[in-house]
């Protein structure tokens, strides 16, 4: 199976991940020898062959309207949003019904490519996710006495978000289609890293006491990354 090779300085182990679409990477420690590597993923071609099937599975119950390159709405359950999507004249053909919330439209220009329409709606949820989950970090971190930098938004491929040394905060704007309990999960677990910053014992002790179901919502997480819409994965 082809693969590809990710070198950590941190990493202490092989790890296998499949990605949304299928495609397989192999985070390795440095000096693995590249024949330890394929021997490790050949050992895996069945747990490989069930994750890629159950990843089909979530992507085949997407809805299209909502999941396409050329959406129609865009949903946000972590700020209980739906916004609709206008494509060329505004007062032409404006999403009414399925939920989409009064005054709520994105406005796009018309008969642009796949890119360029990914690439506005790229930019308008990670201005969306600052507008509305800035306020969120700043309440809890009031609320537990913890003290960041400044938080920036983008769009990250990997993670989910992130602490510097300096004490700022990087977060995904994926994280406006997560529900509202694990976006909080998310964001406490990067505060937490102010006080913690590595993934010890006490970081995870820590974490539990202001999120008792964080289990729960790590494995929420791994369902939304599957199913998140084509145009917000698109490079």
């Amino acid at each position: 199976m082809s693969y590809r090779l990710r070198h950590h300085p941190r990493a202490r182990r092989l790890k296998l991940r499949v990605d949304r679409d299928g495609a397989l990477v192999v985070t390795a420690p440095k000096g693995v020898r590249r024949s330890d590597i394929d021997r490790f993923v050949q050992g895996q071609d069945a747990w490989v062959a069930r994750v890629r099937e159950r990843l089909a599975r979530q992507r085949e119950a997407r809805d299209p309207k909502v999941c396409g390159m050329w959406p129609e709405r865009i949903e946000l359950p972590a700020v209980g949003e739906v916004w609709g999507v206008v494509y060329g004249n505004p007062d032409g053909n404006v999403p009414r019904g399925d939920g989409v919330n009064p005054g709520s439209l994105v406005h796009l220009p018309p008969n642009e490519t796949r890119e360029a329409v990914a690439g506005r709606l790229q930019h308008w949820l990670k201005q969306r996710a600052r507008q509305t989950l800035t306020s969120r970090v700043d309440d809890l971190a009031e609320m537990h006495g913890m003290n960041y930098g400044r938080v920036s938004f983008r769009n990250q491929k990997s993670r989910w978000g992130s602490c510097s040394s300096n004490g700022n905060l990087s977060l995904n704007a994926r994280l406006l289609f997560c529900s509202p309990e694990a976006c909080r999960y998310v964001l406490i677990h990067e505060l937490v890293h102010l006080e913690h910053p590595n993934h010890s014992p006490r970081f995870w002790q820590r974490v539990g006491e202001l999120c008792p179901d964080y289990r729960q919502r790590m494995r929420e997480l791994k369902i939304v990354w599957n199913r998140l819409p084509d145009w917000v994965t698109a490079s």
